[in-house]
């Protein structure tokens, strides 16, 4: 098991001192076990943040005093941008660390857009496991989360508790992506980005599916 710290990057970036972006990006740090494997994913998520700001920075706030200067001329009230990126650990094993962060971007009108970003790693080494490690070669996993998903939102449209497009089975084909998971104690968790598979106000699609969590690799 990796000790895990919170690292932050952030700022409230202005024009004319007025806060046009605020960008807040938090993102774990790993401790413990071989620190060759600590620093490579230190590293990786280091850099996701950086990224986010230099973007930012670079684009979000021209973006922001372009609109700012609109508003300002029409009469309309300016709403700041945000950009955030938060994470939740869900399995920090001995073996296994795995992890999902959301990048919120506020960019003007009603609402913002969440995207979802799924890793997991071999904790000894700082490589990545991918989807397929965590079934027998020569599994269709692909088929299996598929019929598993389409048979957990027809139970959910039934009961009323979560909405989808009409041809949602359809469209969870279309999108899956084997890149889109995660790992927990009870299995393992794929997910859809807002408004592939649903409205937008169902936020990001998941669907969990029961398994011993082991890795073929």
């Amino acid at each position: 098991m990796l000790g895990i710290s919170e690292g932050r990057l952030f700022e409230e970036l202005e024009y004319e001192e007025i806060t046009m972006v605020t960008a807040d990006f938090r993102y774990p740090v790993v401790s413990g076990g071989d620190s060759k494997a600590g620093k490579r994913i230190n590293n990786y998520y280091r850099h996701i943040a950086k990224t986010l700001m230099r973007k930012a920075q670079n684009e979000l706030l021209p973006a922001a005093v372009e609109e700012f200067h609109y508003a300002s001329e029409s009469g309309f009230p300016f709403r700041p941008f945000e950009t955030v990126m938060k994470y939740d650990v869900t399995n920090n094993t001995a073996d296994i660390l795995s992890l999902y962060y959301d990048v919120y971007e506020y960019t003007g009108g009603a609402h913002g857009i969440t995207k979802r970003f799924g890793d997991t790693w071999r904790s000894l080494t700082g490589w990545f496991l991918e989807l397929a490690d965590f079934f027998p070669r020569g599994t269709n996993y692909k088929r299996l989360l598929i019929d598993n998903a389409a048979e957990i939102a027809a139970k959910q449209i039934e009961e009323g508790t979560h909405s989808y497009f009409e041809n949602y089975r359809k469209l969870l084909r279309k999108y899956f992506s084997s890149t889109k998971f995660y790992i927990h104690s009870g299995g393992i968790t794929i997910f859809y980005d807002q408004y592939a598979i649903a409205p937008g106000y169902e936020g990001t699609p998941v669907f969990e599916y029961s398994s011993e969590i082991s890795a073929y690799a």
